[in-house]
């Protein structure tokens, strides 16, 4: 989607986080603790999409519920619309929360099973003090909004299909009327042709509406249809961030280049670069390796100290291109 759509970043960001840590302690009297984000920083700007991957436990979806305060960070900072979120008292996080919503990977899990789909989306307006004697009128516009209708009003989330429950949940989260929305694994608990609509329903309200994005997903096939930039997070941290047609074309961490490699594409078999396997399992958050996080995995290590010390951001091909590798490659990247 990269090129699609005009983001102004003359403006200053509307999202920017800075050294996100959010760690959690280990049972027993140790002092141990799940260093579960470990220095993230991003910034995100007004109308744009960033779509944040890795492998699972990376510390992508905790870092979705820090940047909404819905988990305390351990340290950094969050800003949005240039105010800081850890300064905010009761009240003023209230009315943060009807400018920032958050959609749950499991519809099922995220909707009051004794609600109807009315009296949920009414609910929530009525939560903000917003629609009035419109409530039940603002509901069915926001049905609508989503690709279902007056006729759905009554229903219980039993009675949908998976893919009609993640619509109620959007319309849910859009009734406040927010510019940013932290869209957590939304389509991962879908059937392939549920997923293609629902994100493309995702793409529609985005240009409709002028929202903003935080697309938190595993798959990169997905991310790459909807997101202008992506980040790529391994271990609680950010290793690459890029404009996504720069990191899908030419990805410079082993780490992004191996996740690449075993993309799907439609492409000759003998024009496809070889699949990348890494050896051994993630590192544990609790003790994770001194250094570079990827290094004990990485195939292009170097035998050298430059991978025991934590490598610093850096430009890699072209403006915003940021990878955090001693050694980063170059070259196309294809799937596998």
């Amino acid at each position: 989607m990269s090129g699609e759509r005009f983001v102004d970043r003359t403006e200053p960001p509307l999202l920017s986080v800075t050294d996100l840590a959010v760690h959690f302690p280990v049972g027993g009297a140790s002092g141990s603790v799940v260093r579960a984000v470990d220095g993230v920083s991003f910034d995100l700007w007004k109308g744009e999409t960033l779509g944040l991957v890795g492998e699972s436990g990376c510390g992508k979806s905790t870092t979705g519920r820090a940047v909404l305060r819905l988990l305390e960070p351990t340290s950094g900072q969050v800003r949005f619309d240039g105010e800081d979120l850890g300064s905010l008292d009761r009240t003023r996080l209230r009315a943060f929360r009807r400018r920032a919503q958050i959609v749950f990977q499991d519809p099922v899990g995220s909707l009051n099973p004794r609600l109807s789909a009315g009296a949920m989306l009414e609910e929530a307006l009525l939560v903000h003090g917003l629609g009035g004697a419109r409530r039940r009128d603002r509901a069915v516009e926001l049905l609508e909004l989503v690709g279902l209708g007056a006729q759905h009003l009554d229903r219980y989330p039993h009675e949908f299909s998976g893919g009609q429950r993640q619509r109620l949940g959007i319309a849910r989260s859009l009734s406040v009327e927010p510019e940013l929305l932290v869209l957590d694994e939304p389509v991962s608990a879908l059937d392939v042709s549920v997923q293609a609509q629902v994100v493309n329903l995702l793409v529609d309200l985005q240009d409709r509406l002028g929202l903003t994005y935080l697309f938190i997903a595993h798959d990169l096939a997905v991310v790459e249809h909807v997101s202008d930039r992506v980040a790529v997070m391994y271990l609680g941290r950010i290793v690459e961030d890029a404009a996504a047609d720069t990191l899908y074309r030419s990805a410079r961490h082993p780490y992004t280049r191996a996740l690449l490699s075993a993309v799907p594409r439609p492409a000759p078999r003998s024009n496809r670069n070889a699949r990348i396997v890494l050896s051994g399992d993630v590192p544990s958050p609790v003790n994770p390796p001194g250094g570079c996080p990827f290094h004990p995995r990485c195939p292009n290590r170097l035998k050298d100290a430059a991978c025991t010390d934590v490598p610093p951001s850096r430009e890699g091909v072209g403006q915003g291109h940021v990878v955090a590798c001693h050694h980063p490659q170059s070259g196309p990247v294809s799937g596998g």
